[in-house]
This record gives structure tokens, C-alpha cells and sequence, in this order.
């Protein structure tokens, strides 16, 4: 059965959200907060700073006392127990060719906050059914956008996004709602968390002292260390064995409590290539280098979240979205991308954001999924293809030569769907985003254009 994983995320440019570009430096996925313009880098990776491979990256040792920043050799931290729950099904529903989409907190901020259960349950439910008209058998809907909760949780506040203000209990669980009318329809759900990115600068101070972020903001000993601010965002540093334990107790507690059928994190990473961000934890290591540093320290958090997504339920997914630019990963949010591809233990499943075209300067679509696909054709992890609907009809600023392919083009998501389908480490696609296959003002002629040509082959 053919399988359609929708990556239902922001395409709604706010004052804090923009549209994530491949050839930027992104702050959080999928475009939902500022961005930083980077170069566009054409060649390979070669860690001059370090004189390594990726692989050797990751493998460094920078030895500290065990309440110093995580190494790359020191083992993470187990996440402390979760309270005990009911036992969830054995058997969740996930797909053998994933059709899929995004459902970022922007989107469920347009159906979520004021409205009573029922007005709530009506409007997802109809989210739903309009995926089941393209086929989509597989949902990536945000739970935790910044440090924050939509879901009733021990680890952190109630977000915003539910019921208008932070911290504030709604009369109801929108994820048990979600879950129900999602899989009535026998369509997999994956709650999609930002596990670094936490709450805006306005919103930091309003988090209780009873939930860690607020006590460590708090804390003048903890506040630059643990919880950092970047920009106009706050980000929990994953050097410190306490930060993780917080993010892997956080996907446990959903794992364990929800039916859900997966967890799934997304391509924003460290939020900035300065070494401002970590400096004390960093001189505090033995590392050698803050790229190597920070790829440990990431590597660490990514093991964590999937052990404890296990833990918390052993038959369900752990999934990752990275942006598709392998330089990008390693060069400026520190994602040691191959290893996850290559070794047991990060991850199920990866969704590259493959939002190229094929007349991309930097990123030309065939030549980088094939690169995606070497990584992998030796791997039991899945690759799945991001593909960027919210392009169509649109100027691509970062694309070089290929900046006009969107809007002069056609049929351009029909051929990459058939080029994915042609290596054997294929596995689905999802699609960018909820909004921009459905919804006014996103849902364009040019867009239902495309919609019309792929349609038929899903």
C-alpha cells in the first residue's frame, strides 16, 4: 500500500516564522523563526578545521567529570522514569511507502486556541479527510514547538498555541482528539518535537519555576549555560547531561502515554556557528575543536531522544528531518548526518528536506538525493524525500542559475517523485506543507497545477 507522509509544517510567514531555505542557516525547521543567509557551498565536506571525517568527528574523545558538557565518549545520561502509564498498543500503524505531510503549531494555531472540543475535533477531523484525498497515509503534526506542550505533560508548560496563553490548562487534550480522528482513518501519526529550540524572549519568563526550563532561567548559575539565548529565541544547550535527560524524558513521556506511531525531529539544531553560544562548556571540555564539540554534543542528544522514544514504547518510530545540504549539517547545526545513516541507534527513518530544484546551483536535485542514497543504500534506516510544495510558482532566491525552475517549470514534484522512486533505498515522501496543498492563499492555480500531475501516481 502506498504510503503519504505529509510534513504538515509553517508556511506562514509571522514576525518570529519565516520559510526555511535550503542554502541558509536555519534556526528552526521548516521555516518557523529567523533565518541566517550562509554562502552557497559546492564542495564536499572536509572538516578542515578538524583534518577529520565525519565519522571521525563523532568518534573524539574529550573526556570531562560527570558534571561537565557531554563528550563525544562518554555515554548519555538515562533519562529518569516517566510516571507510569497504561500500556499502549503493540502494533502501530506505519507504512511501507510513506505519503506523508507536516502540521506545524502555525496551522494548528489557526484551528486550536478559543475553540470549544467539538469546533476543534471538527476542524482536524476535516484536515484529515483532506489528506486521505491525496492519498496521504502518514502525519508529522508538531507537539512541542518551544519547550512548551500540546499535550497534557509533566516536563513541560501548556502551550500557547492551545489556549492563548502559556502555561494555561485547556479543558480538553487536543493530541488525544488528534489521535483519535487520525487513526480512524487509518493514517500514522508521528508528534513532531523541536527538541533545542525553546520559548521566545517574551515568553521565557512566564514559564513556572515547577518545569526545569523556568527554574533554569531562573537559576543565574544555570541561565547562559543551560537554557541560551539566540536572537529573539531561547535554546536548551545539549552539552549538559541535565538538558538531556529533559529532552529524552520529554519523548518518552508521549511514547509512553500516547498512542502515537512515532517521534519525529526536525533540522533545527544549534541555532548559530558562534562560539558564544557554549563557550564555558566548551573550555570545559576536552574537545578539540567546537565543531567537533558541538557534533558530539549533538549525537549524544540524538541518541538519547531515540533510546528514550523506545523506552517509552519499543514499537514505535524515531524519525529525523534534516536539511538535505550535507555541508549545511555539518558545517553550520553540527548534524553528523552520515553517522545517523550508518550506524544503529540515532534513528528509523530520515527525511532529508530535498527542496532543490533541478536546475539548482549549489544542490541540483538528482545529484544530491543520490548522494543521500549512497549514505544509505547499505542501511536498514528508511529514507524518505522532503519535497517543497510552498515553491511552486515562486522565485528561488538561493538557487543560482535554477532560481526561476519554480515558476517557469512544470510538473516539477511529479519528476522528483519519480526520479525518488527509481533508487532502491526509497521509502516515501513527504510533503511541505499542510497549508500549501489545501488551504487559501497558499493553495495556488500553479500549485493545484501541480497537485493535478502528481496526484495520479501517489
Amino acid at each position: 500500500m502506498k504510503i503519504i507522509t505529509i510534513f504538515i509544517a509553517t508556511a506562514i510567514l509571522l514576525t518570529s516564522c519565516v520559510q526555511s531555505i535550503p542554502n541558509e542557516q536555519v534556526v528552526i525547521n521548516n521555516g518557523q523563526s529567523s533565518i541566517t543567509e550562509l554562502p552557497i557551498i559546492t564542495e564536499e565536506i572536509t572538516n578542515e578545521t578538524t583534518n577529520e571525517t565525519p565519522e571521525e568527528t563523532s568518534a573524539e574523545t574529550n573526556e570531562t567529570d560527570d558534571s561537565s558538557p557531554a563528550t563525544a565518549s562518554k555515554p548519555t545520561t538515562t533519562p529518569s522514569e516517566p510516571p507510569d502509564s497504561e500500556p499502549l498498543p503493540t502494533h502501530p500503524i506505519n507504512h511501507d511507502e510513506i505519503i506523508g505531510v507536516w502540521i506545524s503549531y502555525i496551522e494548528l494555531g489557526e484551528i486550536l486556541p478559543g475553540k470549544t472540543e467539538t469546533q476543534f475535533r471538527q476542524s482536524y477531523a476535516n484536515m484529515m479527510d483532506n489528506c486521505l484525498t491525496l492519498g496521504i497515509n502518514t502525519v508529522y503534526v508538531h507537539l512541542r514547538p518551544f519547550g512548551d506542550a500540546l499535550y497534557d505533560s509533566d516536563y513541560f508548560p501548556w502551550s500557547k498555541y492551545v489556549s492563548g496563553t502559556i502555561g494555561q490548562t485547556p479543558d480538553f487534550d487536543p493530541l488525544n482528539i488528534m489521535l483519535e480522528e487520525t487513526h480512524k482513518r487509518g493514517i500514522s501519526f508521528h508528534g513532531w518535537i523541536n527538541p533545542m529550540r525553546i520559548q521566545h524572549d517574551s515568553d521565557i519568563e512566564k514559564v513556572s519555576q515547577n518545569y526545569d526550563i523556568g527554574k533554569w532561567y531562573k537559576d543565574r548559575s544555570k541561565r547562559d549555560k543551560y537554557v541560551v539565548k539566540n536572537g529573539n529565541n531561547w535554546y536548551l544547550n545539549p552539552a549538559y547531561s541535565e538538558v538531556r535527560e529533559l529532552i529524552g524524558k520529554g519523548a518518552r513521556e508521549i511514547a509512553a502515554k500516547y498512542d502515537v506511531d512515532g517521534i519525529h525531529i526536525d533540522d533545527y539544531f544549534y541555532p548559530t556557528t558562534s562560539s558564544a553560544f557554549d563557550s564555558d562548556a566548551f573550555k570545559n571540555s576536552r574537545a578539540t575543536s567546537i565543531k567537533s564539540f558541538r557534533i558530539s554534543n549533538v549525537n549524544n542528544m540524538v541518541r538519547t531522544l531515540y533510546s528514550s522514544t523506545k523506552k517509552g514504547n519499543p514499537h514505535i518510530l524515531f524519525g529525523i528531518s534534516p536539511q538535505a545540504s550535507i555541508e549545511n549539517n555539518y558545517n553550520n547545526l553540527y548534524a553528523d548526518v552520515e553517522t545517523w545513516c550508518k550506524n544503529a541507534g540515532y534513528a528509523d527513518y530520515i527525511v532529508p528536506q530535498f527542496y532543490y530544484g533541478f536546475d539548482n546551483s549549489a544542490q541540483p536535485y538528482i545529484k544530491c538525493i543520490n548522494r543521500w542514497h549512497k549514505m544509505l543504500e547499505d542501511s536498514s534506516i528508511k529514507l524518505i524525500f522532503g519535497l517543497a510544495v510552498y515553491k511552486i510558482g515562486k522565485e528561488d532566491e538561493w538557487a543560482g542559475e535554477g532560481s526561476q525552475e519554480w515558476i517557469t517549470e512544470r510538473q516539477i514534484l511529479r519528476r522528483q517523485i519519480l526520479e525518488a522512486r527509481k533508487l532502491t533505498s526509497y521509502n516515501g515522501i513527504v510533503f511541505f506543507s499542510y497549508n500549501n496543498l489545501f488551504n487559501a492563499p497558499h493553495l495556488t492555480t500553479a500549485v493545484q497545477k501541480e497537485i493535478d500531475a502528481f496526484k495520479p501516481i501517489l
